[in-house]
Protein backbone atom coordinates (compact mmCIF):
# COMPACT_ATOMS: atom_id res chain seq x y z
CA UNK A 1 0.00 0.00 0.00
CA UNK A 2 1.13 3.62 -1.03
CA UNK A 3 0.85 6.36 0.89
CA UNK A 4 -2.08 7.97 -0.07
CA UNK A 5 -1.47 11.42 -1.94
CA UNK A 6 -3.98 14.49 -1.27
CA UNK A 7 -3.94 17.70 -2.77
CA UNK A 8 -2.83 20.47 -0.89
CA UNK A 9 -6.01 21.30 0.40
CA UNK A 10 -5.11 23.51 3.14
CA UNK A 11 -3.84 26.25 0.94
CA UNK A 12 -6.66 26.11 -1.44
CA UNK A 13 -10.06 28.42 -1.15
CA UNK A 14 -11.37 25.46 -3.91
CA UNK A 15 -11.51 22.90 -1.32
CA UNK A 16 -14.56 21.02 -0.11
CA UNK A 17 -12.70 18.73 2.27
CA UNK A 18 -9.60 18.51 4.40
CA UNK A 19 -7.93 16.30 1.92
CA UNK A 20 -4.86 15.81 4.29
CA UNK A 21 -6.70 14.67 6.78
CA UNK A 22 -8.86 12.20 5.08
CA UNK A 23 -5.44 10.89 3.53
CA UNK A 24 -3.60 10.71 6.79
CA UNK A 25 -6.88 8.52 8.24
CA UNK A 26 -6.38 5.99 5.09
CA UNK A 27 -2.75 5.70 5.09
CA UNK A 28 -2.63 4.94 9.07
CA UNK A 29 -5.09 1.85 9.18
CA UNK A 30 -2.97 0.34 6.69
CA UNK A 31 -0.11 0.95 7.62
CA UNK A 32 2.32 -1.24 9.76
CA UNK A 33 -0.08 -3.85 9.44
CA UNK A 34 1.39 -7.16 7.44
CA UNK A 35 -1.65 -8.47 5.58
CA UNK A 36 -1.33 -5.37 3.54
CA UNK A 37 2.80 -4.75 3.47
CA UNK A 38 4.98 -6.03 0.60
CA UNK A 39 4.83 -9.21 -0.61
CA UNK A 40 1.35 -9.57 1.27
CA UNK A 41 -0.23 -8.02 -1.95
CA UNK A 42 0.32 -9.23 -5.34
CA UNK A 43 1.11 -5.74 -6.68
CA UNK A 44 1.37 -2.33 -4.95
CA UNK A 45 -1.89 -0.05 -4.77
CA UNK A 46 -2.27 3.91 -5.64
CA UNK A 47 -4.40 6.33 -4.10
CA UNK A 48 -5.21 9.84 -4.70
CA UNK A 49 -7.44 12.49 -3.03
CA UNK A 50 -8.56 15.29 -4.26
CA UNK A 51 -10.41 17.85 -2.44
CA UNK A 52 -12.64 19.33 -5.47
CA UNK A 53 -13.47 18.59 -8.83
CA UNK A 54 -10.17 20.10 -10.63
CA UNK A 55 -8.77 16.92 -9.32
CA UNK A 56 -5.50 18.24 -8.58
CA UNK A 57 -4.68 14.80 -7.19
CA UNK A 58 -5.08 13.19 -11.02
CA UNK A 59 -7.43 10.40 -9.91
CA UNK A 60 -7.18 9.37 -13.85
CA UNK A 61 -3.88 7.60 -13.12
CA UNK A 62 -4.62 5.92 -9.71
CA UNK A 63 -6.06 2.30 -8.32
CA UNK A 64 -8.63 4.12 -6.33
CA UNK A 65 -8.92 8.09 -7.18
CA UNK A 66 -11.31 10.22 -4.40
CA UNK A 67 -12.74 13.49 -5.67
CA UNK A 68 -15.00 15.23 -3.06
CA UNK A 69 -18.03 17.25 -3.80
CA UNK A 70 -19.29 20.17 -3.03
CA UNK A 71 -22.35 18.39 -1.40
CA UNK A 72 -19.73 17.25 0.92
CA UNK A 73 -19.91 13.56 -0.37
CA UNK A 74 -17.56 11.68 -2.77
CA UNK A 75 -17.14 10.40 -6.12
CA UNK A 76 -14.84 7.23 -6.17
CA UNK A 77 -12.81 6.06 -9.40
CA UNK A 78 -11.11 2.73 -9.76
CA UNK A 79 -8.68 0.88 -12.12
CA UNK A 80 -6.58 3.86 -13.46
CA UNK A 81 -2.78 3.49 -14.36
CA UNK A 82 0.15 5.01 -16.50
CA UNK A 83 3.08 3.49 -17.83
CA UNK A 84 3.75 0.59 -20.49
CA UNK A 85 0.31 -0.13 -20.29
CA UNK A 86 -2.15 2.89 -19.56
CA UNK A 87 -5.38 2.84 -18.13
CA UNK A 88 -7.88 5.37 -17.35
CA UNK A 89 -9.90 5.21 -14.62
CA UNK A 90 -13.60 4.83 -14.38
CA UNK A 91 -16.22 6.40 -11.98
CA UNK A 92 -17.35 3.17 -9.99
CA UNK A 93 -19.37 4.91 -7.03
CA UNK A 94 -21.20 8.12 -6.79
CA UNK A 95 -21.88 10.01 -3.57
CA UNK A 96 -20.22 8.02 -1.36
CA UNK A 97 -20.40 9.22 2.36
CA UNK A 98 -17.18 9.93 4.48
CA UNK A 99 -18.06 6.58 6.37
CA UNK A 100 -18.10 4.53 3.67
CA UNK A 101 -14.96 5.76 2.03
CA UNK A 102 -12.33 3.76 4.28
CA UNK A 103 -14.64 0.16 4.01
CA UNK A 104 -14.84 0.55 0.27
CA UNK A 105 -11.02 0.68 -0.03
CA UNK A 106 -10.82 -2.11 1.64
CA UNK A 107 -12.84 -3.48 -0.49
CA UNK A 108 -10.91 -2.81 -3.02
CA UNK A 109 -7.36 -3.76 -1.10
CA UNK A 110 -9.09 -7.58 -0.15
CA UNK A 111 -10.81 -8.31 -3.18
CA UNK A 112 -7.55 -7.76 -5.18
CA UNK A 113 -5.21 -9.26 -2.64
CA UNK A 114 -7.02 -12.39 -3.55
CA UNK A 115 -6.93 -12.11 -7.04
CA UNK A 116 -3.25 -12.96 -7.11
CA UNK A 117 -3.15 -10.36 -10.52
CA UNK A 118 0.80 -9.60 -10.80
CA UNK A 119 -0.01 -7.07 -13.04
CA UNK A 120 -1.93 -4.63 -11.09
CA UNK A 121 -5.37 -3.93 -10.01
CA UNK A 122 -6.19 -2.28 -13.53
CA UNK A 123 -5.58 -5.38 -14.99
CA UNK A 124 -7.83 -7.50 -12.06
CA UNK A 125 -10.53 -5.14 -13.65
CA UNK A 126 -9.90 -5.59 -17.13
CA UNK A 127 -10.08 -9.33 -16.96
CA UNK A 128 -12.98 -9.75 -14.85
CA UNK A 129 -14.97 -6.56 -16.02
CA UNK A 130 -15.56 -3.64 -14.29
CA UNK A 131 -19.56 -4.05 -12.84
CA UNK A 132 -18.53 -7.69 -11.55
CA UNK A 133 -15.42 -5.52 -9.96
CA UNK A 134 -17.95 -3.17 -8.56
CA UNK A 135 -20.15 -6.08 -7.29
CA UNK A 136 -17.30 -7.67 -5.24
CA UNK A 137 -16.21 -4.57 -3.71
CA UNK A 138 -19.06 -3.41 -2.32
CA UNK A 139 -19.58 -7.08 -0.99
CA UNK A 140 -16.70 -7.08 0.91
CA UNK A 141 -17.49 -3.41 2.10
CA UNK A 142 -20.76 -3.94 3.52
CA UNK A 143 -19.33 -7.29 5.67
CA UNK A 144 -16.36 -5.03 7.06
CA UNK A 145 -17.68 -1.49 7.77
CA UNK A 146 -18.81 -1.82 11.16
CA UNK A 147 -15.14 -3.09 12.11
CA UNK A 148 -13.49 -0.13 11.19
CA UNK A 149 -12.71 3.13 12.59
CA UNK A 150 -14.61 6.43 12.18
CA UNK A 151 -13.23 9.09 9.85
CA UNK A 152 -12.23 12.01 11.74
CA UNK A 153 -13.76 15.57 10.82
CA UNK A 154 -12.58 16.53 7.31
CA UNK A 155 -13.89 19.84 7.19
CA UNK A 156 -11.86 21.73 5.11
CA UNK A 157 -9.35 24.20 6.88
CA UNK A 158 -8.03 26.67 4.58
CA UNK A 159 -4.85 29.08 5.51
CA UNK A 160 -5.39 32.07 3.30
CA UNK A 161 -2.19 33.03 3.04
CA UNK A 162 0.08 34.04 -0.12
CA UNK A 163 2.45 31.73 -1.12
CA UNK A 164 6.22 31.92 -2.66
CA UNK A 165 6.15 29.29 -5.64
CA UNK A 166 9.57 28.04 -6.81
CA UNK A 167 9.50 25.22 -9.34
CA UNK A 168 12.34 23.34 -9.93
CA UNK A 169 12.47 21.97 -13.59
CA UNK A 170 13.03 18.25 -13.72
CA UNK A 171 12.79 18.60 -9.52
CA UNK A 172 16.61 18.98 -8.95
CA UNK A 173 16.95 21.04 -5.86
CA UNK A 174 20.45 21.47 -4.36
CA UNK A 175 21.19 21.51 0.09
CA UNK A 176 22.01 25.16 -0.79
CA UNK A 177 18.90 25.61 -2.52
CA UNK A 178 16.80 23.45 0.35
CA UNK A 179 19.42 26.02 3.28
CA UNK A 180 17.83 28.93 1.95
CA UNK A 181 13.91 27.49 1.37
CA UNK A 182 14.24 26.35 5.14
CA UNK A 183 15.41 29.53 6.12
CA UNK A 184 12.07 31.58 3.98
CA UNK A 185 9.90 29.22 5.77
CA UNK A 186 11.09 30.27 9.01
CA UNK A 187 11.75 33.89 8.25
CA UNK A 188 8.67 34.79 6.58
CA UNK A 189 6.51 32.01 6.52
CA UNK A 190 4.89 29.54 8.58
CA UNK A 191 8.04 27.15 9.31
CA UNK A 192 6.80 24.72 6.52
CA UNK A 193 6.37 24.26 2.89
CA UNK A 194 3.99 22.62 0.45
CA UNK A 195 5.33 19.38 -1.34
CA UNK A 196 2.95 18.64 -4.74
CA UNK A 197 3.16 16.29 -7.63
CA UNK A 198 4.57 19.34 -10.11
CA UNK A 199 7.87 19.57 -8.65
CA UNK A 200 7.26 22.92 -7.44
CA UNK A 201 8.23 23.78 -3.66
CA UNK A 202 5.58 26.12 -2.04
CA UNK A 203 6.02 28.56 0.94
CA UNK A 204 3.26 29.82 2.92
CA UNK A 205 4.52 33.64 3.52
CA UNK A 206 2.67 35.26 6.54
CA UNK A 207 0.21 38.60 5.91
CA UNK A 208 2.73 41.55 7.36
CA UNK A 209 5.77 40.21 5.01
CA UNK A 210 6.47 42.90 2.75
CA UNK A 211 10.01 42.12 1.29
CA UNK A 212 11.37 38.54 0.62
CA UNK A 213 15.25 37.90 0.50
CA UNK A 214 17.42 35.02 -0.66
CA UNK A 215 15.17 33.13 -3.19
CA UNK A 216 13.35 34.16 -5.74
CA UNK A 217 10.16 33.03 -6.04
CA UNK A 218 6.87 33.93 -7.85
CA UNK A 219 4.53 34.97 -5.14
CA UNK A 220 1.05 34.14 -5.68
CA UNK A 221 -2.40 33.47 -4.31
CA UNK A 222 -3.08 30.17 -2.85
CA UNK A 223 -4.25 27.41 -5.24
CA UNK A 224 -5.60 25.76 -7.33
CA UNK A 225 -2.44 23.66 -8.13
CA UNK A 226 -3.14 21.86 -11.30
CA UNK A 227 -2.85 22.60 -14.17
CA UNK A 228 -0.03 25.06 -13.11
CA UNK A 229 2.64 26.30 -15.72
CA UNK A 230 4.89 26.46 -17.48
CA UNK A 231 6.02 23.50 -15.71
CA UNK A 232 8.53 20.58 -16.41
CA UNK A 233 8.16 17.23 -14.50
CA UNK A 234 10.88 14.29 -14.59
CA UNK A 235 11.84 11.55 -13.32
CA UNK A 236 15.29 11.06 -11.84
CA UNK A 237 16.19 9.35 -15.43
CA UNK A 238 19.61 7.36 -16.31
CA UNK A 239 21.31 9.42 -14.12
CA UNK A 240 19.89 7.19 -10.89
CA UNK A 241 17.43 5.13 -11.81
CA UNK A 242 18.46 1.22 -12.56
CA UNK A 243 15.69 1.07 -15.54
CA UNK A 244 16.57 4.72 -17.05
CA UNK A 245 16.68 4.98 -20.35
CA UNK A 246 16.93 8.19 -21.03
CA UNK A 247 18.84 11.46 -19.34
CA UNK A 248 15.35 13.34 -18.16
CA UNK A 249 17.10 15.60 -16.82
CA UNK A 250 19.03 17.04 -20.14
CA UNK A 251 16.15 16.87 -22.07
CA UNK A 252 13.88 18.43 -19.26
CA UNK A 253 16.13 21.76 -18.79
CA UNK A 254 15.79 21.68 -23.09
CA UNK A 255 12.55 21.97 -23.49
CA UNK A 256 11.80 23.62 -20.08
CA UNK A 257 13.70 26.67 -22.01
CA UNK A 258 11.14 26.53 -24.78
CA UNK A 259 7.94 26.18 -22.44
CA UNK A 260 8.77 28.62 -19.72
CA UNK A 261 8.55 31.82 -22.42
CA UNK A 262 5.05 31.01 -23.19
CA UNK A 263 3.87 31.96 -19.42
CA UNK A 264 1.04 29.94 -19.91
CA UNK A 265 -0.41 26.52 -17.99
CA UNK A 266 1.75 23.91 -19.82
CA UNK A 267 2.92 20.71 -18.32
CA UNK A 268 5.91 18.52 -19.91
CA UNK A 269 6.20 14.82 -18.50
CA UNK A 270 9.50 13.16 -19.24
CA UNK A 271 9.58 9.96 -18.17
CA UNK A 272 13.29 7.73 -18.45
CA UNK A 273 11.11 4.07 -18.73
CA UNK A 274 7.76 2.74 -18.84
CA UNK A 275 7.46 2.70 -15.63
CA UNK A 276 5.96 6.66 -16.30
CA UNK A 277 6.98 7.92 -12.62
CA UNK A 278 7.64 11.14 -15.21
CA UNK A 279 3.66 11.37 -15.53
CA UNK A 280 3.82 11.67 -19.07
CA UNK A 281 0.05 10.71 -20.07
CA UNK A 282 -1.49 12.88 -17.51
CA UNK A 283 0.67 16.22 -18.84
CA UNK A 284 0.14 18.30 -21.67
CA UNK A 285 3.17 16.94 -23.44
CA UNK A 286 4.55 13.51 -22.66
CA UNK A 287 7.68 12.15 -23.46
CA UNK A 288 7.68 8.31 -22.28
CA UNK A 289 10.17 5.38 -23.35
CA UNK A 290 9.07 2.58 -26.04
CA UNK A 291 10.62 -0.22 -27.62
CA UNK A 292 13.64 -2.49 -26.96
CA UNK A 293 15.25 -0.58 -29.31
CA UNK A 294 14.67 2.70 -27.55
CA UNK A 295 12.12 5.16 -28.76
CA UNK A 296 9.99 7.75 -27.28
CA UNK A 297 5.95 7.37 -27.06
CA UNK A 298 4.55 11.50 -27.31
CA UNK A 299 1.21 12.15 -26.09
CA UNK A 300 -0.81 14.73 -26.07
CA UNK A 301 -3.47 16.33 -24.14
CA UNK A 302 -3.29 14.48 -20.91
CA UNK A 303 -4.75 16.52 -17.77
CA UNK A 304 -6.10 14.84 -14.62
CA UNK A 305 -9.50 13.38 -15.35
CA UNK A 306 -8.01 12.31 -19.14
CA UNK A 307 -5.04 10.48 -20.58
CA UNK A 308 -3.13 11.92 -23.45
CA UNK A 309 -3.68 11.13 -27.20
CA UNK A 310 -1.02 9.05 -28.30
CA UNK A 311 1.04 10.89 -31.36
CA UNK A 312 3.39 8.62 -32.44
CA UNK A 313 7.09 7.85 -31.55
CA UNK A 314 10.63 9.53 -32.40
CA UNK A 315 14.30 9.10 -31.58
CA UNK A 316 15.35 10.42 -28.45
CA UNK A 317 17.53 12.76 -29.83
CA UNK A 318 14.55 15.07 -31.56
CA UNK A 319 12.56 14.78 -28.34
CA UNK A 320 13.21 18.77 -27.74
CA UNK A 321 12.26 19.90 -31.43
CA UNK A 322 9.34 17.52 -31.36
CA UNK A 323 8.08 19.62 -28.50
CA UNK A 324 9.14 23.08 -30.65
CA UNK A 325 6.99 21.81 -33.00
CA UNK A 326 3.88 21.08 -31.15
CA UNK A 327 4.61 24.38 -29.09
CA UNK A 328 4.56 26.46 -32.39
CA UNK A 329 1.46 24.61 -33.88
CA UNK A 330 -0.44 25.32 -30.31
CA UNK A 331 0.32 29.09 -30.20
CA UNK A 332 -0.46 29.66 -34.05
CA UNK A 333 -4.11 27.94 -32.97
CA UNK A 334 -4.90 30.23 -30.23
CA UNK A 335 -6.37 27.21 -28.44
CA UNK A 336 -6.79 27.89 -24.74
CA UNK A 337 -5.19 24.77 -23.76
CA UNK A 338 -3.13 21.85 -25.34
CA UNK A 339 -6.02 19.43 -25.11
CA UNK A 340 -8.33 21.92 -26.68
CA UNK A 341 -5.89 22.37 -29.70
CA UNK A 342 -5.54 18.91 -30.00
CA UNK A 343 -9.23 18.66 -30.39
CA UNK A 344 -9.75 21.24 -32.51
CA UNK A 345 -6.45 21.07 -35.01
CA UNK A 346 -6.53 17.08 -35.02
CA UNK A 347 -4.85 14.47 -34.19
CA UNK A 348 -4.01 12.95 -37.59
CA UNK A 349 -2.93 16.83 -38.64
CA UNK A 350 -0.50 17.28 -36.26
CA UNK A 351 0.72 13.76 -36.62
CA UNK A 352 1.33 15.25 -40.41
CA UNK A 353 2.96 18.34 -39.32
CA UNK A 354 5.60 15.86 -37.18
CA UNK A 355 6.25 13.65 -40.03
CA UNK A 356 6.91 16.90 -42.26
CA UNK A 357 9.38 18.63 -39.44
CA UNK A 358 10.84 15.37 -37.36
CA UNK A 359 12.46 13.55 -39.64
CA UNK A 360 12.63 10.41 -36.98
CA UNK A 361 8.55 10.55 -36.23
CA UNK A 362 6.20 7.56 -37.05
CA UNK A 363 2.48 7.33 -36.26
CA UNK A 364 0.87 4.49 -34.26
CA UNK A 365 1.28 1.22 -35.59
CA UNK A 366 1.18 -2.11 -34.62
CA UNK A 367 3.18 -2.11 -32.10
CA UNK A 368 2.23 0.90 -30.36
CA UNK A 369 -1.64 -1.13 -30.29
CA UNK A 370 -0.20 -4.23 -28.80
CA UNK A 371 2.20 -2.63 -26.16
CA UNK A 372 0.13 0.57 -24.84
CA UNK A 373 -3.21 -0.02 -23.69
CA UNK A 374 -6.21 -1.05 -23.55
CA UNK A 375 -7.04 2.45 -23.45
Amino acid sequence: MRNPIPCPSNHCPLAHVNAEALSVFIGDYFRYKGEYEGSALPHRIKISISACERACAVPVSQDVGIVAKPNGKFNIYLGGGIGEHAFTAKLAFSDVELEDILPLIVGVVEVFKRSGERRGFKWFIKLNGFDKVKEEVLAVAREVKSKLPKPPDVKPTFINTRVIKMHYPTGWVTASELDELAHAADEYGLGYVVLFNNQSIYIPIRDNVKEIRGINGEIKEPGPYYPEGPITVACVGSELCPPGLIDTTSLGRKIHVHISGLKEHIRVGISGCTHDCGMSWVSDIGFEPFGFKTRILVTIGGASRQLGFILGTIDPSEAELTAKVILSMYVKSKAPNIREFAVRTGIDAIRDELRRQVPSFQPPNDSITALFGPD
